[in-house]
């Protein structure tokens, strides 16, 4: 394989890491629920009702900054692997908000309700299944998860 035939696959591994990841920062910042507008909400109260819609925003600009380096060909692996963690982050946070986290009952302004009838895997496609945001954030961040471990080796 040459250079330019590398060059051109990882390229091409870029424009879709940068697509998934404009996308995973969308779907955080501007989640009715828990992204921008439910933080302008909690600031205009006073308090953090949730801790997520905090988690939400600043991780989605986070993932802008990072899309902005790795255009400016600056610490490209760094970056690489500072969105795996977020990307793991994401998914594994996802399954311990459901399942042992019981849906943030450690929180002050949340009640918990676990799912002490389900299984963890039961619990988590239950949840994805009741709502496609959640489906489809988590697709796209397991999407862009792969991409970043290739780039992250194939990318210096």
């Amino acid at each position: 394989m040459t250079d330019t035939h590398t060059s051109v696959n990882v390229r091409l591994l870029r424009y879709n890491a940068a697509f998934f990841a404009f996308f995973v920062a969308g779907v955080h910042l501007l989640h009715p629920e828990l992204g921008i507008p439910r933080l302008v909400e909690h600031i205009q109260l006073g308090t953090l009702y949730d801790p997520r819609p905090l988690a939400f925003t600043v991780s989605g600009l986070a993932i802008l900054a990072g899309i902005a380096v790795v255009f400016l060909e600056i610490a490209k692996r760094r970056v690489y692997a500072l969105g795996i963690g977020l990307m793991l982050a994401y998914l594994l946070g996802y399954v311990a908000w459901h399942t042992v986290l019981e849906h943030g009952g450690f929180w002050p302004h949340i009640e918990a309700h676990g799912h002490a009838e389900m299984g963890v895997l039961e619990t988590v496609i239950d949840h994805m299944l009741d709502d496609y945001r959640d489906l489809v954030s988590k697709l796209s961040e397991a999407i862009l998860l792969a991409l970043l471990v290739v780039l992250y080796e194939v990318d210096r």
